[in-house]
């Protein structure tokens, strides 16, 4: 039987749950009247919540009064990359596949409708803009290592894709349409490799590879970022297919985790 205490306490987790979903979707601090009124919170609780999580370091109040996820965030976070093995498998291939392309190398898991980029080997000259930074998302149709998950799914599994996320663009080079990213699937699967053509930035181009396990199902990916200028992308291909080959080699089902 659910006690009526329980039920507070499922209400207060979903509220601070709301709350910091609201607070990590963008980068500047939200107005207390902004929390209140965007998470449907009544402002006396949502003041309460705040200060409980700002005790830990949840969340914190700038000089403005406005609110932002906090360095517990950046600590626990740092924790949970630390612990996935398949970096630490990753890391040492990243690094040669930097020296031979001089381009930033990033490394990928899927979560949920999105990739997740948890590493890279950054080149200073080239840049690393904040779509791609460690710890960011993006959606699986406007990016190489994306189509590479997507090309993993069954027909249904990419059909339900499509309906939950309607192929939402992010830039005018964004696959839209259902037809198109059904052809682009067809093609990364011909070439056994995939690539984003300013599809999630502009002016900025990758080509992803697939890592995979033992099962052969796609655990990650590592991709090469350019800028537009791709004139070395087959030689870029080529050591990018030998890296993720390289990586699978020595993966394991719950390496990824």
């Amino acid at each position: 039987m659910v006690t009526k205490e329980k039920l507070k306490q499922v209400q207060v987790l979903e509220r601070t749950t709301r709350i910091l979903n609201l607070l990590a979707s963008r980068r500047t601090p939200y107005s207390m009247h902004d929390i209140a009124q965007l998470t449907d919170i009544h402002t006396s609780t949502a003041h309460r919540l705040l200060w409980n999580m700002a005790e830990s370091g949840f969340v914190e109040r700038d000089a403005n009064g406005g609110w932002r996820l906090g360095l517990t965030f950046l600590e626990l976070g740092n924790l949970v990359r630390d612990r996935l093995r398949i970096r630490e498998k990753a890391l040492p291939v990243m690094q040669q596949l930097f020296e031979k392309t001089g381009q930033t190398i990033n490394l990928a898991l899927r979560h949920d409708d999105h990739v997740m980029y948890i590493e890279h080997v950054f080149a200073p000259k080239t840049g690393v803009r904040l779509a791609r930074q460690v710890g960011a998302v993006a959606p699986l149709h406007c990016t190489s290592g994306g189509k590479l998950f997507l090309c993993d799914c069954t027909p249904e599994e990419v059909s339900a894709y499509i309906a939950r996320t309607k192929l939402a663009p992010r830039t005018p080079r964004s696959i839209s349409s259902p037809e198109k990213l059904i052809m682009e699937l067809n093609r990364v699967k011909e070439l056994g490799w995939a690539e984003d053509r300013e599809e999630l930035e502009p002016g900025i181009q990758c080509v992803g590879g697939a890592i995979r396990n033992k099962a052969g199902r796609v655990v990650a990916t590592l991709t090469v970022i350019s800028s537009t200028d791709m004139q070395h992308k087959p030689e870029w291909v080529k050591h990018l297919l030998t890296a993720v080959r390289e990586i699978s080699a020595v993966v394991e089902d719950a390496d990824c985790l």
